[in-house]
Parts: C-alpha cells; sequence; structure tokens
C-alpha cells in the first residue's frame, strides 16, 4: 500500500481546499452570464395557452419546488417560473387558457424534469407580462454566492496553509550556551 508523508498530505489538503474557490467563480461565471439577455439569442416561441397553473417541479436532484407553468400547443414541454415566494397569483390572473402567448425561454434538455424553468420572458400582443428582468434578477444570486463563497474558500485556503500546516514554519533554533558564546 502507498505510504503518503504529512507534507504530501498537506499539499493535497491545500490543493482540494483551494480548487473550491475555482468551483465558486465558476458559479459566479454563470451567473454573469445569465445577465442582461439579449432575447434575440434565445428560444421564441408563439402559440396558444392550453393549460396554465401551479405544478411541482421535479428537479433532477429529487428535489420538489412549487412552480407556475404554462402548457402552450406547440410546445412539448411546461415552462415555468420558480419563485422562491410561492407567490404566483399575479401570473395566474394575466394568463388565461387559449391566451395568444409570446415566449422567450432557453430549452431544456433534462427529460427527468417535468418544467423546465427557464422561461424568461412571456408577452401577450407586445405587452410583456413576465419581464426578464425577473430572472435576471433571480439568477444573480449565483454571482453572489459564487464570489463570496470563493474569496472565503481562497482565505481559508491560505488560512490552513499558515496554520495548519506545516510547509512554512520555520524550524525555531534552540539558543544554547554553545550558540550563544
Amino acid at each position: 500500500m502507498l505510504k503518503i508523508n504529512q507534507k504530501t498530505k498537506e499539499i493535497i489538503s491545500f490543493i482540494f481546499l483551494f480548487s473550491f474557490s475555482f468551483l465558486y467563480f465558476f458559479l459566479a461565471k454563470i451567473g454573469f452570464e445569465k445577465q442582461n439577455i439579449n432575447l434575440n439569442n434565445v428560444d421564441k416561441i408563439t402559440s396558444q395557452v392550453e393549460n396554465r397553473g401551479i405544478d411541482y417541479r421535479h428537479g433532477s436532484k429529487g428535489k420538489r419546488s412549487k412552480v407556475f407553468y404554462i402548457k402552450l400547443k406547440n410546445l412539448n414541454e411546461k415552462i415555468g417560473v420558480y419563485r422562491m415566494s410561492k407567490e404566483y397569483d399575479d401570473l395566474i390572473s394575466k394568463i388565461n387558457t387559449n391566451d395568444k402567448l409570446t415566449v422567450y425561454y432557453k430549452e431544456n434538455n433534462n427529460d427527468s424534469e417535468n418544467v423546465n424553468i427557464d422561461l424568461i420572458q412571456i408577452e401577450r400582443n407586445g405587452i410583456v407580462l413576465l419581464d426578464k428582468k425577473e430572472y435576471e434578477k433571480k439568477e444573480s444570486v449565483l454571482i453572489y454566492i459564487g464570489l463570496i463563497a470563493g474569496f472565503l474558500s481562497i482565505g481559508y485556503s491560505l488560512y490552513y496553509l499558515r496554520r495548519k500546516t506545516s510547509l512554512f514554519k520555520k524550524e525555531k533554533m534552540k539558543l544554547t550556551k554553545k550558540n550563544v558564546g
């Protein structure tokens, strides 16, 4: 069996801790890319509403979330909106069955999710019913989480390196009469 010395263990631990910061900064990058969405660069469909309401979205990791959804006649998936507040009364009152809507969304290829919550904007006759700013604001949370956690991760990695490892600790010289005299 392979034996690893203490210094190697400390280096591996530091690298592991430090690499998490890149993961957090990657989350921030994803959030940043979802800001200032150009509606010309996302999927768009104009169709009649077949059904709309509240449903439980089954996420890819088994998580259930209460969402507002619409099912359009010319689209094979339900698309919807997730709000942390779970308040969807405004959308239910604005959108009715048989309304002709223009919907901007990002296609979701994950078959395990029953509602695609990448719905960006909804319009009826040129009037915005759900503004893309809500989607952008929701996604901006990734930026804050990523940046804060990334900097904390770097800080803890450096603390670990300086305080918890022997990599930078200097050997203390013992003063003896031979060294002094």
